[in-house]
């Protein structure tokens, strides 16, 4: 489907029900940040006379391949929400061929207290009757049930979609009119509720809450979220609150070690508010990523017998993005965890980040002084600073310059960067995988060792929607070796930009009306 009719069905879906979902049914960290690969920056440098793209002896399985190993319960439960069933069609009856679909795939967010209740609560068979219309609409679009993984992706725990014969059965019990052969006040239960930490053994909120400046439309503030766990611990599951999720954007915590408090505790404050603007990064010394959210996303659960390290008083400062378009309301959003006593002997989680350029010259069509590539890095660099500007720094590492796009005048443009694993410090088995775009995103694909004989797509997102941004979990198991190869591609579509905006050449920014491409990979030793 075209991309632009698509998205406009998704508005007209939007405005007539509602559905509109901020927070909902997604899992794990999404990050708005680029500065993870500064470590990996010399590395980068010195490999810049290499070919990027390598020829390797993947440890990536095919796909076909038989495993050896013997499949553990948990391995069996995993396979079974991905393996599709027979596949169904209607068969004149409600119950057997038509509600199944409604309990598996949709109920689980439309419950009482769910999080997509608040717009569309599917409680009972009348609810799913009253609004047959709209549900053939919102289902033949694409927009619901949210899964924007596109079928060359490997197969993921969870997956939201319906499958063709589901969403031909609906259509074609639509067709005949929506009858039922259950009592109207017949319950429709979630095969699998979406729920927050039911027991968290901590909710950490920032010391006070954070009113900014509405007329700073990006607004980028940290501030410390201290567990106070001073022996260390381990941290296996963990949740955002929002407070305001009308402006709250993204949130990202970057851990700390204990020798950094002062440190922080000397920026807290320093412009008559809570925290510290920072852009980038956390703006204190060495920090690496460790907890995040963005919209779309469910409690994040490390696998059995893994888990975030917090070393001895470790403190976590959080990044929240407030994006203003009006009122900006004092925001007090907290992060609710699971933690494990540090003698627990656990296997330790590691995330690294992969990116892409972001380059979206002015179309042929517009004009202004933005439109200069020049120009539009200086008006960044004013807005946010060096920290977050990483424009360059990325056409440095991928070995392109702004030159390289200055074609893409069309009003589309695309970007890749390959990059060897072992330059950001990633292997192992891949536990999930995050894209990140901002709001003109178009499509996104993450493959290992891109053009070879051992080629696999990780995740590809045919048609992009920041609201949805999920953490892909692989059923089957990925070991990344160190000289696996990963190209990350983004594309981007200028006619998906607020028409208010100033012509402008868009480029790696930190404003949400600016553009990032990079991926967040979660590994565990092989």
């Amino acid at each position: 489907m075209d991309l632009l009719r698509n998205r406009r069905l998704h508005l007209l879906a939007a405005l007539v029900s509602g559905l509109v979902i901020f927070g909902a049914c997604g899992s794990e960290a999404s990050v708005d940040d680029a500065a993870t690969v500064a470590e990996a920056d010399s590395e980068m440098a010195e490999a810049e006379s290499d070919d990027a793209v390598v020829e390797t002896t993947s440890s990536v399985p095919d796909a076909n391949a038989e495993q050896d190993a013997e499949p553990t319960d948990d391995d069996i439960a995993d396979e079974s929400e991905a393996v599709s069933a027979e596949p169904v069609s209607y068969d004149g009856s409600f119950a057997s061929s038509i509600q199944p679909i409604f309990e598996e795939k949709c109920s689980s967010c439309h419950y009482d207290g769910g999080p997509g209740a608040f717009h569309w609560n599917l409680r009972t068979a009348q609810d799913v009757v009253d609004t047959h219309l709209l549900v053939s609409d919102v289902i033949t679009t694409n927009y619901m049930p949210p899964w924007p993984a596109g079928g060359d992706s490997v197969a993921f725990v969870g997956d939201r979609s319906l499958s063709e014969d589901q969403i031909q059965a609906v259509l074609d019990w639509v067709e005949d009119g929506a009858p039922i052969d259950v009592a109207p006040d017949a319950a429709i239960e979630p095969s699998s509720p979406v729920v927050g930490l039911a027991n968290p053994d901590l909710v950490i909120e920032p010391p006070q809450p954070y009113a900014g400046d509405p007329n700073v439309t990006d607004d980028y503030r940290c501030q410390i979220y201290d567990p106070e766990l001073p022996d260390g611990g381990w941290i296996t599951s963990y949740e955002f609150l929002p407070d305001q999720d009308a402006v709250v954007h993204h949130a990202i915590g970057y851990l700390l070690p204990d020798s950094e408090r002062t440190r922080a505790a000397q920026r807290d404050g320093e412009d008559g508010r809570p925290g510290w603007e920072c852009y980038g990064a956390s703006g204190l010394g060495e920090s690496d990523i460790f907890l995040g959210w963005a919209p779309g996303q469910d409690p994040t659960v490390f696998p059995e017998g893994t888990g975030l390290w917090v070393p001895p008083g470790g403190f976590v400062v959080v990044q929240i993005h407030y994006h203003y378009e009006g009122d900006a309301p004092a925001d007090n959003s907290a992060f609710a965890m699971v933690v494990e006593e540090p003698d627990v002997d656990l296997e330790e989680l590691v995330i690294t980040q992969f990116f892409a350029p972001a380059e979206i010259p002015c179309a042929s069509w517009e004009s202004g002084p933005l439109c200069d590539r020049d120009a539009a890095h200086a008006d960044a660099l004013a807005r946010f600073g060096a920290d977050g500007v990483q424009a360059d720094r990325f056409n440095r590492i991928c070995r392109v310059t702004p030159e390289d796009f200055a074609h893409f005048t069309d009003g589309v443009a695309e970007s890749s960067c390959s990059i060897p694993a072992a330059m950001v410090g990633a292997s192992g088995e891949i536990q999930s995988i995050l894209l990140h775009m901002h709001e003109i995103g178009a499509w996104t694909r993450m493959t290992i060792n891109k053009g070879t004989p051992a080629e696999l797509v990780l995740v590809d997102i045919p048609v992009w929607d920041f609201d949805w941004q999920y953490n892909y979990e692989p059923v089957d198991a990925i070991v990344l070796d160190a000289d696996d190869v990963i190209t990350l591609e983004c594309g981007w579509d200028r006619s998906l930009r607020r028409a208010d905006l100033e012509p402008a050449w868009i480029l790696w920014a930190d404003g949400t009306n600016d553009e990032m491409c990079f991926a967040n990979l979660t590994t565990r030793e092989a």
